[in-house]
């Protein structure tokens, strides 16, 4: 047992950024050697953000990072799904992972809402319908596809420092591979209804360019999309960062960085959105429809 294993009862009450704790207490990080011949463990335990039960590995860093911390990583996105989400809208999520932001915008949406979450990989497709049937979720629907600009199959990728960088590209450093199903999201959603106001959630690993190409019907109906667009991704894929925008932007979108602000110390993180200027790094780009409406909100 590790130090991180003792103290975990008091990470759980520690603030948001102690997450760079773990690595220091023997949780590691994905390059980290002692947790490399670590076979698949599965823990359980209680997300208060979800309000949801979660089971992780922590033979992956992702988690180890949830399963010691009690909590999903991502503070802006969930700051930012509790500014926008309100009952009776719709949230898609494209690029699911485990589940963490559809178990979290289930509760904000509410059972007049849905959810509607894409998960190409089979193994983590396996956790993500565990997650949410064990934890009651009825307005949640899954689909084990990837999304694409056309209908077709394609090879993914599965990395060993986390399930959530299974990837499309060709990448050096996988583990295994497996073929899964290619699907346009309009040709998924054009008769899925989309109540109360509609926000996307993208994060594919480099093939953003191509999902959203996918999707121009759908787009026509979302307010708000969160795309993560990482340019050396998707130069990979053949795309670049300036297509993708410009694509959103011809499909009526404006483009803001939301930035995260910690106030009163580490314990209240603010999140500010700023117009979107070039960028090389990967960088997560809100898209909304009116920006005016978008700042009243929450």
């Amino acid at each position: 047992m590790k130090l991180v294993d003792f103290l975990r009862p008091l990470l759980r009450r520690m603030p948001r950024q102690s997450i760079h704790l773990l690595g220091l207490l023997g949780a590691g990080w994905g390059d980290d050697p002692a947790w490399k011949s670590v076979k698949p463990q599965y823990r359980a335990y209680f997300d208060e953000d979800l309000e949801c039960i979660v089971t992780v590995d922590v033979s992956e860093w992702g988690g180890r990072s949830c399963y010691y911390w009690a909590r999903f990583w991502d503070v802006s996105h969930q700051l930012l799904l509790r500014k926008v989400l309100k009952p009776g809208d719709t949230y898609i999520d494209v690029g699911t992972n485990l589940g963490f932001q559809s178990m979290f915008a289930s509760r904000l949406v509410g059972p007049s809402g849905t959810v509607l979450s894409f998960e190409p990989n089979p193994e983590t497709f396996l956790l993500l319908s565990a997650h949410i049937a064990m934890n009651r979720i009825r307005n949640c629907k899954l689909h084990n596809v990837a999304l694409g600009e056309a209908e077709s199959e394609a090879v993914l990728n599965l990395m060993e420092t986390h399930s959530g960088t299974a990837t499309l590209r060709a990448v050096a450093g996988k583990t295994r591979s497996v073929t899964v199903p290619v699907r346009r999201g309009d040709d998924v959603l054009r008769d899925t209804p989309l109540t109360g106001k509609t926000v996307l959630k993208m994060d594919v690993e480099g093939f953003e360019l191509l999902a959203l190409r996918g999707l121009p019907e759908t787009l026509s109906r979302v307010s708000i999309a969160v795309v993560e667009v990482t340019p050396e991704w998707l130069a990979a894929q053949g795309g670049t960062a300036e297509q993708l925008m410009t694509l959103m932007k011809e499909l009526g979108f404006t483009a803001l960085i939301p930035t995260l602000e910690w106030t009163m110390g580490l314990f209240s993180p603010k999140l500010h959105f700023a117009p979107a200027t070039p960028f090389q790094e990967q960088t997560d780009v809100c898209f909304v429809r009116d920006v005016a409406a978008f700042h009243q909100l929450g």
